[in-house]
């Protein structure tokens, strides 16, 4: 087996594995994810001001049919006054357009109440628009940065496939499965070098029998770290 050549192969795989997990994590993208959270929250707010102008809407709409109501009922009571001669009945029908009155004052004060609150809400969604307005600008800026920082990182990576591609015809086809096999069970890292008397896969120390028990393996055995068990590069 060409640990050496495989070893090539592995140090483009590596490149290629920290490239792409950190696509993903460019400043560019992070940038943007953020100009669209901004833009997100702003138009919320906006919908949730609607949204609550739309409840005032109706229960203003409701107000001024129980308003409606209660001129009907007042115009009954006022027509049924004047048939009454009973100092009782008319004192129960005064009594009933008091509360009657009382109510359309009531239903007046929040009617008000609601036109004051709805104005404000226009208000503010006007300086909510002009907030959004310099949000998506930003949010569309961020987005052009990070297209074409992920087509640089994309070029990046198409780049490196090319290469480990070329690296890897000069590897036999028994020696590829093997070691993609290897890969797998090692976390992505097959094939490590010994530095400074450790694994550089594991950063774990080899003693120096070990050491000399690799040394002495036939070159055609492959060397394994005792920790790890991937291969070493002699």
């Amino acid at each position: 087996m060409d640990l050496v050549a495989l070893a090539a192969v592995q140090a483009i795989d590596t490149a290629l594995d920290q490239a792409r997990h950190a696509r993903p994590r460019l400043p560019e993208v992070l940038e943007h994810q953020a100009a669209e959270r901004d833009l997100s929250a702003v138009r919320a707010q906006i919908a949730e001001i609607r949204r609550q102008q739309s409840e005032a809407q109706r229960v203003l709409y409701s107000g001024e049919a129980s308003t409606t109501e209660i001129y009907t009922n007042r115009a009954r009571l006022e027509r049924q006054m004047k048939t009454i001669i009973a100092p009782r009945e008319a004192e129960a029908l005064q009594h009933e357009m008091q509360t009657l009155a009382a109510r359309r004052n009531e239903l007046d004060d929040r009617g008000l109440e609601l036109l004051e609150a709805s104005s404000a809400a226009d208000e503010e969604i006007a300086q909510l628009s002009q907030v959004e307005a310099r949000a998506a600008e930003a949010e569309a800026r961020a987005a052009e940065r990070r297209a074409a920082a992920e087509a640089d990182a994309d070029a990046r990576i198409a780049e490196m496939v090319a290469h480990r591609a070329a690296a890897v015809s000069a590897v036999s086809a028994t020696d590829v499965a093997a070691y993609e096999r290897q890969r797998a069970a090692c976390g992505g890292v097959a094939v490590a070098a010994i530095a400074h008397g450790k694994c550089s896969g594991c950063h774990m120390e080899i003693s120096k029998s070990e050491l000399d028990a690799i040394k002495r393996l036939p070159a055609d055995d492959v060397a394994e770290c005792p920790s790890c068990a991937r291969w070493l590069v002699r």
